[in-house]
């Protein structure tokens, strides 16, 4: 669901300011997207592991929060946020929206107002000022990680595969990964797992806080780009067929 805009191509120095009144109308109505370390936050913070997170507060393979029948956020209540100080990025923000191009330059939005809003807007401030005063700080550190890593990471894939087919493999992994640590498939999302497996192969401890656990979640998944790309090589020196998460299964046809 896409929100009307009031201003675009914004900076950081960019007049703006904004002071939350709690109508919470905000919190309803909105398609919240999730990254590896907001699910790893929200998870600590409900006490839960990032796969039980992910089934219970997730859907689309855990890139999105759930939202209750009337549309409200699955952490809302009627004081408020459950989760505010671990609350994703994109809430965050509001009522603005951040962008990055792949040359890593970033602009800001200006989201026009709900129309149950009962917020303060104003121009005495910078955006700059509103994003330290959310503490936005280590969520646009880790969601710039992340976008980088998986840009770069798609490119030296693609790179390989000139057959449209096996384009689609490579977006599949992506969308598919998982730890090969003999317990199954865990996605993308679930950080707790894929550490897990890569700290024991390597024989590290585990991490004791959000921040390294990101970390080493970032190079499991390099680890694993590496090892995919020499199988691949390998495979095809010798000529045969790469291997996907669908060879040898037979096809299905969507329903209706």
């Amino acid at each position: 669901m896409s929100l009307p805009l009031r201003r675009t191509e914004l900076s950081r120095e960019t007049s703006f300011f904004f002071s939350c009144r709690q109508c919470l109308s905000c919190c309803s109505n909105k398609k919240i997207q999730v990254n590896p370390y907001e699910i790893a936050r929200l998870a600590a913070n409900r006490g839960l592991s990032t796969a039980d997170f992910v089934a219970r507060y997730t859907h689309d393979g855990g890139t999105l929060l759930n939202w209750e029948e009337d549309g409200t956020c699955v952490f809302l209540d009627a004081q408020g946020c459950t989760v505010h100080p671990d609350r994703p990025l994109v809430c965050r923000l509001y009522p603005l929206g951040r962008h990055v191009f792949l040359s890593g330059a970033e602009s800001f939005s200006e989201i026009e107002p709900d129309q149950e809003c009962k917020g303060t807007y104003g121009i005495d401030g910078r955006i700059v000022d509103y994003l330290d005063s959310q503490g936005t700080r280590p969520f646009v550190e880790a969601a710039d990680r992340y976008l980088d890593l998986f840009w770069r990471l798609y490119q030296a894939l693609e790179k390989q595969s000139v057959k449209v087919t096996e384009q689609d493999a490579i977006v599949n992994v992506f969308q598919n990964f998982a730890a090969d640590n003999g317990a199954g498939s865990p996605r993308l999302t679930d950080v707790d797992a894929i550490v897990t497996s890569y700290c024991n192969k390597a024989g590290i401890p585990l991490p004791k806080d959000i921040d390294e656990k990101i970390s080493i979640h970032i190079q499991a998944i390099k680890a694993w780009a590496n090892h995919s790309r020499r199988t691949r090589k390998h495979e095809a020196k010798k000529g045969r067929p790469i291997a996907t998460k669908d060879s040898g299964k037979k096809s299905h046809k969507a329903r209706a």
